[in-house]
């Protein structure tokens, strides 16, 4: 048998976020499997913070216009990299934008195209980006021919209806658990004390992640525990103003901007909590990651109740700070990450098992497209 041919479309490059660090756990694993031949589509032409590991792999990336800078080219682009470089299977990661990208992949005839869904909102809130989103979004129907999530409110959200299946965004959970001399090392590192209290957050510094939200709630916590630090790792387009925010409050001495970072694991192990407030997600990896190192750890009710896996994590309402406070203040002295891990596999979040899932999707996809061909 030829290997099946498969292509994920991204939305921008391959940075260390949601759906890209998603699809890389999924790489990882399946690119190991003989059945498979990989290629990436990426919009920009800048260089991805996975790009690198991207090459180890043997996988070849191909870029695009960014379609709302370059529209009068986008699609005649998008068409010239599907026809030099067929594929079997289009894997699209673009949310909304799944159906523009999709219905081009149709015109280039890709028989099996995948729209997978890794939010809840669109990421413009209003204008002629939002109204290009919609439009987008109402083509899903007609042009994917199979509908993926990694929540059942993500895909409630993008499919309207539609049949979908649930990917979860599952991780390498060997790599978060506790290990006392990582944590000691990491906070050594950091300029941390033994006896700081730590929250952590990870997410882009963007709108969606409500860090103005996150600071004041911290601002109130260092009324009741003064020896406490919040680490932010994560870059966007609101880091100045963010910085800015903690200055005014009268916090930013204890507030860590640590950018992009390589080290998620071992920077889990330095912290006491996580903590993220965001206005809307999918189902965030990050999340995920820090209920895998058994940290406890608080998330806005604005996310999926799916995004609660162990007995660590809550969900907390936007508009009651005062309980964000107390819940922080409150968290338990002990943890047993092993029992959290636990939880996780039960729930399918090992990417050991659950790259099983998606190569089977793949298997289907073409088995379909085979035998609509004959």
């Amino acid at each position: 048998m030829n290997k099946i041919r498969v292509m994920f479309a991204m939305g921008g490059s391959m940075k260390r976020a949601g759906a890209e660090t998603m699809i890389m756990q999924y790489l990882r694993q399946l690119v190991k499997d003989d059945r498979f031949e990989f290629s990436i589509l990426v919009h920009g032409y800048d260089k991805g913070d996975y790009d690198d590991e991207i090459a180890t792999f043997g996988v070849p990336i191909y870029h695009v216009p960014v379609r709302g800078k370059h529209p009068l080219i986008y699609t005649h682009e998008v068409k010239k990299v599907l026809k030099t470089h067929p594929v079997d299977i289009i894997h699209c990661n673009m949310d909304s934008a799944c159906g523009d990208f999709l219905a081009i992949a149709k015109e280039c005839g890709i028989q099996h195209r995948i729209a997978h869904s890794h939010t809840t909102k669109f990421q413009a809130q209003k204008g002629i980006k939002k109204l290009i989103g919609e439009c987008s979004k109402r083509k899903i129907h007609k042009v994917a021919t199979r509908r993926l999530a990694c929540s059942q409110k993500a895909g409630q959200w993008l499919f309207e209806g539609d049949s979908f299946e649930i990917i979860n965004n599952a991780i390498d959970l060997s790599v978060y658990l506790p290990c006392e001399e990582i944590r000691q090392k990491k906070r050594k590192e950091l300029g941390i004390s033994d006896d700081t209290f730590v929250i952590g957050h990870v997410g882009r510094l963007c709108y969606e992640k409500n860090h103005r939200f996150l600071l004041q709630a911290f601002m109130q916590l260092k009324a009741r525990r003064p020896n406490s630090k919040l680490l932010l790792v994560g870059s966007g387009n609101l880091t100045d103003e963010i910085k800015a925010y903690a200055i005014e409050l009268g916090i930013s001495y204890d507030v860590m901007f640590l950018g992009l970072r390589s080290d998620i694991p071992e920077l889990m192990q330095a912290m006491d909590c996580f903590a993220l407030p965001s206005l809307f997600e999918g189902l965030p990896v990050s999340g995920i990651e820090a209920q895998a190192a058994g940290l406890p750890c608080f998330f806005a009710d604005t996310i999926t109740p799916e995004i609660c896996m162990t007995n660590y994590a809550k969900r907390l309402p936007l508009d009651d700070i005062g309980e964000w406070v107390n819940a922080l203040n409150q968290i338990p002295d002990k943890k047993n990450a092993r029992e959290a891990q636990a939880k996780l596999r039960e729930k399918g979040y090992d990417i050991e098992c659950e790259a099983h899932q998606l190569a089977e999707c793949y298997l289907n996809a073409y088995a379909e497209s085979q035998y609509i061909r004959s």
